[in-house]
Order: C-alpha cells, then sequence, then structure tokens
C-alpha cells in the first residue's frame, strides 16, 4: 500500500492547491458572508446559476428570524432578607449581576431578550408581565430570588400560555428546588451563575429543533410531513434531485476549492486519487446547494442506495463529515431519528456528533462503534479539529472519506432519539481508537472506531444493540436532561 504526504501543489486541481479562477482568499472571504446561491427551479430537477457562492450553512437563528427569550425576576421589593437565602445575598446587586451575565450570553448565542427589570412580586406584576411578553415570547426564563415556594412563579407556570418552554434558575440559597415542576419546565438550581448561558443555549436549542427542517433523500417522493412534540418538519425529496445536482456540481469552482483545502489540511492521503478527491468535493458542494434550493438545515440520504450504482463518485462520506464540521449535518442511510441526535448535539452541546454502527467486543467487555464519515471538531466547533487521514469508504474501498484518532480515556455520551418524543442518552468513556490500518490487518468494519465502557454496564452482552447511535465528547447527561424537561421530551436508558 502507497502512503502519500499531501502535495504542496496539486495542478491537476488547481495551481498552487487552489482554484484558477477563484482565489484561496477571495474564497474564504465569501464563505464567511451569510446567504447563498441564487438558484432556478424548473422541469422538476435543479439548474444552478452563475453566482456559486457557498456562504455559512443555513441553520435556524442564523437568518433574521430569531428566539425571543423573555426574563423575568421572582422576588420582593426590598433590598435584603433576613432569613434565606440571607442578608449577604442584596437583591437589587445580584439581579444586576444576573441581567449582565444574561445580556452577555444573548449576544453570544445570538438570542433576543425581552428583560422585565420591575420585580414580579405578587400575582398582579406576574399577570401583566404575561400579558405584556408572552404571546411574542418562544422561550422563558425566570429567576427564583425568594425563599420558599415562590407563589409568583406557581401562577406564571400555570398561566403561560401554549406551555412556553421555561426555565426556573435558582441560585444557592433560594430553596428554588422546593418547586414544583411542570410541563415543558425545568427547575435549575446551582451555585455557578455562569449556568444562565446554559440556560438560555437550552431554550434557544428548543426552538431550533422546533424550527428544524430535514431532508429525508431517498426514492421519487416529494412531500412534507411534522414531527411531533419536536416539530421538526421532515421533507422526503426524490434522490434523483441530488443526482441531478452532483451533475451541475461537476468541475465547479468550489468544488476545486474544496478538494484542494483538504488536500491541503491533511496529514496523509492514503488510497484516494485527487481525482477521486476533487469528486466527493464535488458531493457536498452538491448537498450544499440542494439545502440552500429546498431550504432544509439537514439532510440524511439513501447513501448506500447510490453506492449500489458501483460508482464510487457517487460516495457521499466526505460531504458528511465537512456537514459535520459547520455545525449542520449530513446522515447516513436515510436514517431520521439520529439525524436529529446529531442536531441536538450541534444545538445545545457546541459539537458534532458521531453517528456510527454499534458492536460490542465480549473478550475486552468493551461496547464499540465505527462507521466511516466522521467529523474532526470533536472537541467543539470553535475548538481545533483532530487530525485527519484521507482514506476510501470502506466496504467498497470506493470514493473519499476522513479518518481520525478519538482520544484515548476520554468521556463520552452516546444519544439516540427513539421516537420523536424520547430520547435515550448513556454515558462513558472511550477507552481507544479503533481503525483498520491495511487491508491485511486482520480487521473489517469501517474507517473509524472506538472502544468504550459504558456506566452502569457490567457485561455488554446485555445492552441493547441500536442501529446508528450518536457518540459525542464529553459528559453531558444533565444538560440533555434539561433540554428534554423544556421541550416535552422523555428521557431514558439507550443501551439498557
Amino acid at each position: 500500500m502507497v502512503h502519500r504526504k499531501p502535495p504542496k501543489s496539486d495542478r491537476s486541481i488547481a495551481p498552487h492547491g487552489c482554484c484558477p479562477l477563484l482565489g484561496r482568499r477571495q474564497f474564504l472571504a465569501d464563505a464567511g458572508k451569510v446567504g447563498g446561491a441564487v438558484f432556478a427551479f424548473t422541469t422538476g430537477l435543479f439548474q444552478w446559476s452563475a453566482r456559486k457562492v457557498l456562504g455559512a450553512p443555513m441553520v435556524p437563528g442564523g437568518g433574521q428570524k430569531k428566539p425571543r427569550i423573555i426574563v423575568g425576576f421572582a422576588r420582593p421589593d426590598i433590598e435584603r432578607f433576613f432569613v434565606a437565602p440571607g442578608a449577604g445575598y442584596p437583591l437589587a446587586e445580584n439581579q444586576h449581576l444576573y441581567t449582565n451575565l444574561l445580556t452577555e450570553a444573548a449576544k453570544d448565542l445570538d438570542i433576543v431578550l425581552d428583560i422585565e427589570h420591575a420585580p414580579l412580586e405578587n400575582a398582579e406584576t406576574v399577570d401583566a408581565f404575561l400579558k405584556q411578553k408572552a404571546d411574542r415570547a418562544h422561550g422563558a426564563l425566570l429567576v427564583h430570588m425568594g425563599t420558599r415556594r415562590n407563589p409568583e412563579i406557581r401562577r406564571f407556570l400555570d398561566a403561560r400560555p401554549n406551555e412556553l418552554p421555561t426555565i426556573v434558575y435558582g441560585p444557592q440559597g433560594t430553596r428554588t428546588w422546593m418547586i414544583d415542576s411542570a410541563p415543558r419546565c425545568f427547575i435549575g438550581t446551582t451555585d455557578n451563575v455562569h449556568w444562565l448561558a446554559m440556560a438560555l443555549r437550552t431554550l434557544k436549542a428548543q426552538w431550533q429543533m422546533a424550527n428544524t427542517r430535514l431532508a429525508v433523500i431517498e426514492g421519487t417522493q416529494d412531500r412534507q410531513e411534522t414531527l411531533d412534540p419536536l416539530g421538526v418538519v421532515i421533507h422526503r425529496m426524490p434522490l434523483e434531485w441530488l443526482r441531478q445536482a452532483m451533475r451541475d456540481a461537476e468541475g465547479s469552482e468550489e468544488a476545486r476549492e474544496i478538494a484542494a483545502l483538504c488536500i491541503e489540511r491533511a496529514r496523509e492521503i492514503v488510497e484516494p486519487s485527487e481525482e477521486d478527491i476533487l469528486k466527493a468535493a464535488r458531493n457536498y458542494v452538491a448537498n450544499r446547494r440542494l439545502m440552500e434550493e429546498t431550504g432544509v438545515h439537514a439532510v440524511t440520504t439513501d447513501c448506500l442506495g447510490l453506492v449500489r450504482e458501483g460508482d464510487g463518485s457517487l460516495v457521499q462520506c466526505l460531504a458528511y463529515c465537512l456537514l459535520l464540521d459547520e455545525g449542520t449535518c449530513g446522515a447516513c442511510e436515510k436514517d431520521i431519528y439520529p439525524a436529529l441526535a446529531l442536531m441536538l448535539s450541534s444545538y445545545l452541546l457546541g459539537r458534532p456528533g458521531f453517528m456510527s454502527n454499534p458492536g460490542i467486543h465480549t473478550v475486552t467487555n468493551k461496547y464499540c462503534q465505527y462507521h466511516c464519515q466522521v467529523p474532526t471538531r470533536m472537541d467543539g466547533f470553535d475548538k481545533p479539529p483532530h487530525p485527519y487521514r484521507i482514506r476510501p469508504h470502506h466496504e467498497t474501498q470506493q470514493g473519499v472519506t476522513l479518518q481520525i484518532d478519538f482520544r484515548e480515556n476520554q468521556p463520552a455520551t452516546l444519544l439516540r432519539f427513539l421516537s420523536s418524543g424520547t430520547l435515550g442518552v448513556d454515558t462513558g468513556v472511550i477507552r481507544r481508537s479503533m481503525r483498520p490500518e491495511h487491508h491485511e490487518d486482520g480487521i473489517g468494519g469501517c474507517q473509524n472506531g472506538f472502544t468504550m465502557t459504558v456506566d452502569g454496564v457490567d457485561d455488554v452482552r446485555h445492552v441493547n444493540i441500536l442501529t446508528h447511535p450518536v457518540m459525542v465528547y464529553g459528559t453531558h447527561r444533565q444538560a440533555l436532561r434539561a433540554w428534554c424537561e423544556v421541550a416535552g421530551i422523555t428521557l431514558q436508558r439507550l443501551l439498557l
């Protein structure tokens, strides 16, 4: 087997690794702009115009429409308590602190905040707060600054319209944990005041999921349906639309530039040729264009149906790797519920997930997962990516994907929607990365994989083997539990 380092320049793709018609500096400048290409739709297929600027991927909240969160402070209009939380907890000063923290977090999260600064101290002020602000709100955050099971919070929870998604935050000393919860409400108590930013992220993620449009690309259907209670819209699209998009993206400037960047950033190229990489970059461009044209935020495709056509250039793995790293997703094998878990990870946890096939190693009593597509930004979209090798789709030895080494002894979370109203979650620790090095190394499977120990699992032979669980770096069960309570979703163990 020949191992090649990426070339410093490759004129078969572009001089000096760049597209001859579009310089890298200009390409990257354009790619940072919000927006996309202008396309025409004719005769049931897609014909692309000359305006080929991909821009940032479209996700809910990335345009003009943004979630509006209302904020209220449930407290008496006094300066201090002389019982819990105590005279050392000045109410006005701490309300100012919370307001500043929430305002800064809202800027980072691109959320519209509507803050009521006057204390919610009785039934009349709560009713006025609801009347003035609740109808236009997508979520609510109440800060409990009292000493008891605050009747004002109870009144808000009982009277809010349409079970408005709500988080009640209570700092240490306020006994907020004594408040009885309600549907689509999470009672969040902690001594970490900076958790307020996560509270806003949780409410935004609920709104984002409810405004997500997922394309399921297979067969010949063109219809839409809504998954309740999530609110996600499923747009079933003919596979021919993607085929046409790939034909129209053939030899495009964007594909050439993306191929050059993939080659430049790779630590190693093993089997694929530069022409293979260019074809795979074309598939990414085709997916992005299709998403722009149809107004969807993510795709899951009958990719194995394309592979069975025998044309290695139709392999979608690289396209999905790049989509995951951008904060959206391309999910394998027209599998809806794992695709939704990938989007939730992006929205709520700020990092991509690894959707993969499950397995068990009975010799070592380890759970494992493996697949060919993989994101590289496992630590977060704002963190450095894992180095990668360029490899083919393992089962067919065709097409292009990326291969990474997962971090050893890395805490991780497994998640997967079991239905549109149930999320399965488990946690554990990745023990080692597993991947095929050569054809003759004695193992099969896929290009990326890991083994892990799962919390609470003594014998891996007893786990549920479910198709395509999603693995995310970090321990996130509590964050997912909070989101589930706000979104009206049932949380349960995934593997047991």
